[in-house]
């Protein structure tokens, strides 16, 4: 035996969501019920382990076996729990070198990380049964007592014997789902170096890192009681029954005064400096019980093993697009940063239980509370922590691939980037707190901010780029031209896209119903519909930057389109002839109507009827290339015969995209299987999705409202801001942010079909204070200017972001493989592959080239979106390099975890790594050894720094 693929069905008491498998198979109820398994691709079997069967003796050994290579998906899930079946104690677990992951080989291949997800997407003949979740709940977690049960908490195979036969079944076909994955992707192997990586990661999350148990103990139960004690002088002062709650609170307010949007903690912050004193320490209070991140300490409770040890708290290659880890139960990722000068101190005093003491010396117990939660993770007995981390690595591997040698020769003579930027970016040496050092922060923004991207602005020349707005250019306010004082840009931050706005959450827009503008993400959440504007009085302009309106009107008239066609078949569909009566060809007086015009034209004549919704049947399966259909021409909106179709004119479409011409609103479907072309009943439209009318950045126009009602809402968009609250923001991503300084007299502008205030895109004050820049006394009009600058300091960086561009629309284009600086692109069976350094590689599933919102070529390719569903994604040449980049350090970090894999490793923060180890270790022999240059980046200089503690903490 050579392969053995395994598949378990399990049964503990213990949430397996909250506490994770080390502790899950801790309890004592745990138990494998199925043993779905196959040797060397043989026949799947079933072990029935419920009812008492037992694993044949070869299988058992195999489990022990190194030359038996194991295979699951989320192996780490079966091993654990065999280790447990087998009798292993807390803390020795099965060899994870002998085990691989299918999970893991489908990350690699960009694919989605589920059993079902993967199946579905490369199409394998046997998917994953969908009864399995109902009967998981079944079998496999306690149930609740009733009557009817009979008063059990288990349901057990005799409860219901033909349910256990399905679920038996479902085993089996796990496992045959499981190997046809390998068997698809087995040409596409896995390199050694990232298995070897695996098994490193599995031994991290087996060692697992020590809680200090008295210490989480006694946090949670301080922050039970101040969070008690809070509402209780909450309650005292505004005399609510839960002051906790944001209605209420807001209630309260707003009959005090003060009218806000959201309760977040920079809309209160903001609060705080204009309200009087007893509303602010109403306030205040508000803040300390809101703070949710002391919540990690109940996280820590339930992931700590019998031994004090929280365990598997990392997800190898859990960001598959770049290949790093992710965070599970304690989430490592995002802890709370601490800033107390007096940290020990403040630990010891909540270790002992001593709230009294930690409330008299720091005002904001919950506060304290959240700095210290990195202090909960502790060394073993006789060990101490380890902490190295690399310095600046991205911006040294982006230097290095890019071959900006004066950033390289800063980072070999250990000087400060930050300056050694400013100091090009303006001429004139720069030192930190020394000459001209007030220069070293904008060196630094600029640094860490320096790709532009925008939304599309209706300007006096059409829609634009924001980014490519020029001071020159006219923007709309919703009433007038307006003239503006530039664009500037803002940084990056996380944005969201809300009926078809992209902006960051804080962005202020004006909603239906509200003379003032509010926050974005207010608007989202409560589901306000946006106000939507034109350009006064003319059709509303669409499509893409830089036409003419009529180019764009006759690009768009589709969206306007609500009947479906019919029965086209393959190829050629006849062009039909048009009325000479449209001043506009194809579009009908777009919004010329003055009143009682739910969509778009005249209710005149025959040719100028409203829509109307087609009934028939969607479009028919296209068969053999170049047939030809048969179009009739009618300038009517009445029932044609048979014959009439049959005697009407016709003509040939030509060129590529024959099939795709779109039809106008009052062009009927052609080929009805009666040959008729029936009206709808009703006159008006509906079912127009928010997909159709909402501009999205990616591809879509704005949507379209008849000009004298800019506020109004297509009546049957039922898909638009009529949802579930957690759906209406539900695409987030992270974005560069740009201004538009002073817009005429009402500062605001017309931005993706909506209107604004003037704050741009995303580009809210608070995006600016987030990254620091007005703190520290930078000027707005300084930052577009800074951009430029970093720019022209760097041009090897931003020549390498159009190179890496260029190169992967060739692969897409042509399937020929391309080389840029010491990377490779290469297309092969629907994936394009970037091959890194060190022959790791990052795959795209099935791209594509298309036209991007600003007209240039776009890469768009499948992958997990914001919306956590598979769907297809775009990107770009800044975007991928950042790709690379993030790869790249991720290589680095796992190249320094082999090379210190002796040295017991506990946890890896992004680029740094937690040793517990012997206090007598050297930490510069560690920092020595984390700091080698990899043989596969020749020339690329790293440094690591570090420090020593008892317990974990940010230096």
């Amino acid at each position: 035996m050579k392969e053995l693929h395994i598949d378990i069905e399990t049964y503990s008491s213990a949430d397996l969501a909250k506490c994770g498998v080390y502790k899950y198979t801790e309890s004592p109820d745990f138990e494998i019920l199925l043993f779905g398994y196959s040797c060397d691709g043989g026949e799947v079997r079933v072990v029935d382990l419920a009812c008492g069967e037992k694993l044949p003796k070869e299988i058992l050994a195999a489990l022990e076996d190194e030359s038996v290579t194991k295979l699951a998906h989320n192996a780490s899930f079966e091993r654990v729990c065999l280790s447990r079946y087998l009798g292993y104690p807390t803390g020795e677990y099965l060899n994870p070198e002998e085990w691989k992951c299918t999970m893991v080989w489908s990350a690699y291949m960009g694919l989605p990380l589920s059993l079902a997800g993967v199946g579905a997407v490369l199409g394998l003949d046997k998917q994953k049964m969908g009864e399995g979740k109902d009967l998981i709940r079944y079998f496999c977690v306690p149930c609740a007592p009733t009557k009817t049960n009979g008063g059990r908490t288990r349901n057990l195979p005799s409860d219901a014997p033909d349910k256990w036969d399905v679920f038996k079944k479902y085993n089996v076909r796990d496992v045959e789902v499981e190997m046809q994955i390998q068997q698809k992707l087995e040409r596409f192997p896995v390199p050694d170096s990232v298995w070897e990586e695996y098994a490193i990661d599995q031994e991290i999350n087996d060692r697992g890192v020590r809680i200090d148990g008295v210490l989480v103990q006694n946090a949670i139960a301080m922050d039970t009681e101040i969070k008690e004690e809070l509402k209780t002088k909450m309650q005292e002062l505004t005399a609510l029954e839960n002051p906790n709650s944001v209605s209420q609170l807001s209630g309260w307010l707003a009959d005090n005064g003060v009218e806000t949007d959201s309760l977040g903690k920079k809309q209160v912050k903001a609060l705080m400096e204009e309200v009087p004193e007893e509303i602010r320490e109403v306030l205040r209070l508000r803040q300390q019980l809101a703070k949710s991140s002391v919540k990690k300490y109940q996280a820590m409770k339930n992931a700590a093993c019998s031994d004090g040890r929280a365990r598997g708290m990392f997800m190898f290659y859990g960001a598959n697009r770049t290949g790093r880890f992710s965070g599970r139960l304690i989430q490592m990722q995002n802890l709370p940063q601490n800033h107390l000068p007096d940290l020990a101190e403040a630990r010891a005093l909540v270790r002992q239980g001593n709230l009294e003491a930690v409330k008299m010396l720091y005002e904001d117990v919950p506060d304290t509370l959240s700095q210290l939660i990195r202090t909960a993770f502790i060394p073993r007995e006789g060990a101490r922590f380890y902490v190295a981390d690399f310095s600046a690595i991205e911006a040294r591997v982006l230097s290095w691939i890019a071959g900006e040698e004066w950033r390289m020769e800063v980072f070999a003579s250990g000087g400060d980037i930050y300056c050694a930027t400013a100091s090009r970016m303006f001429g004139v040496p720069v030192v930190k707190h020394g000459e001209n050092g007030e220069l070293r922060q904008k060196g630094k923004q600029a640094e860490l901010s320096c790709i532009a991207e925008g939304s599309l602005v209706l300007t006096d020349r059409g829609l634009v780029p924001i980014e490519k707005v020029k001071q020159e250019d006219k923007v709309w306010d919703g009433e007038e031209w307006v003239s503006h004082d530039g664009v500037i840009y803002r940084g990056e931050r996380e944005v969201i896209t809300y009926e078809g706005l992209t902006a960051t959450p804080d962005h202020f827009v004006w909603v239906e119903g509200k003379s003032e503008p509010v926050q974005l993400g207010f608007a989202a959440t409560c589901g306000a519909h946006l106000v939507q504007t034109g350009d006064g009085g003319r059709a509303l302009r669409l499509g893409k930057n830089y036409q003419s309106g009529e180019a764009m009107e006759r690009k768009a008239e589709s969206l306007l389109c609500s009947d479906t066609v019919h029965g086209l078949r393959c190829d050629t569909v006849a062009a039909q002839d048009k009325s000479d009566q449209w001043k506009i060809e194809r579009v009908p007086e777009l919004y010329s109507e003055t009143s009682h015009s739910e969509l778009a034209g005249k209710e005149t004549g025959s040719s100028q009827a409203e829509m109307r919704e087609s009934k028939r049947c969607r479009v028919c399966q296209l068969r053999c290339e170049r047939d030809k259909v048969r179009v009739s021409q009618c300038d009517r909106s009445r029932t044609l015969s048979d014959q009439a179709v049959r005697t009407s004119k016709t003509g040939d479409g030509t060129g590529p995209d024959r099939q795709q011409r779109q039809l106008c609103p009052w062009e009927y479907s052609s080929g009805n299987k009666t040959g008729e072309f029936c009206k709808s009943k009703d006159n008006g439209t509906r079912q127009i999705r928010a997909e159709v009318l909402a501009v999205l950045p990616e591809c879509c126009c704005p949507e379209t409202e008849q000009w004298d009602e800019p506020g109004r809402n297509h009546s049957g968009c039922t898909d638009c801001g009529i949802r579930e609250k957690e759906e209406l923001a539900n695409y987030k991503r992270t974005a560069r942010l740009y201004d538009i300084r002073n817009a005429g007299r009402h500062h605001r502008f017309t931005v993706s079909g909506h209107l604004v205030h003037n704050c741009g895109y995303g580009g809210s004050v608070g995006a600016l204070k987030a990254m620091g820049a007005l703190e520290l006394g930078m000027k707005e009009e300084e930052l577009k200017p800074l951009v430029d600058s970093w720019r022209s300091a760097n041009p090897n960086i931003v020549r390498l972001w159009g190179e890496i561009e260029r190169a992967a629309i060739h692969v897409i284009k042509t399937k020929e493989p391309q080389q840029v600086k010491c990377l490779r692109f290469t297309y092969q069976s629907g994936f394009l592959f970037i091959y890194l350094p060190s022959g790791r590689k990052l795959a795209y599933v099935k791209p594509r080239l298309g036209e991007n919102q600003f007209g240039g070529t776009s890469i768009t390719y499948e992958g997990v979106g914001g919306t956590k569903k598979w769907e297809r994604l775009e990107s770009f040449g800044g975007k991928l390099t950042e790709n690379v980049i993030q790869a790249i350090s991720r290589d680095i970090l796992c190249y320094a975890m082999r090379t210190l894999r002796c040295c017991s490793i506990v946890m890896h923060v992004h680029d740094e790594l937690i040793i517990e180890a012997d206090p007598r270790v050297s930490l510069e022999a560690i920092c020595e050894q984390m700091g080698r240059t990899p043989p596969w980046t020749p020339g690329l200089v790293l440094r690591a720094d570090g420090f020593t503690s008892d317990f974990y903490m940010k230096d």
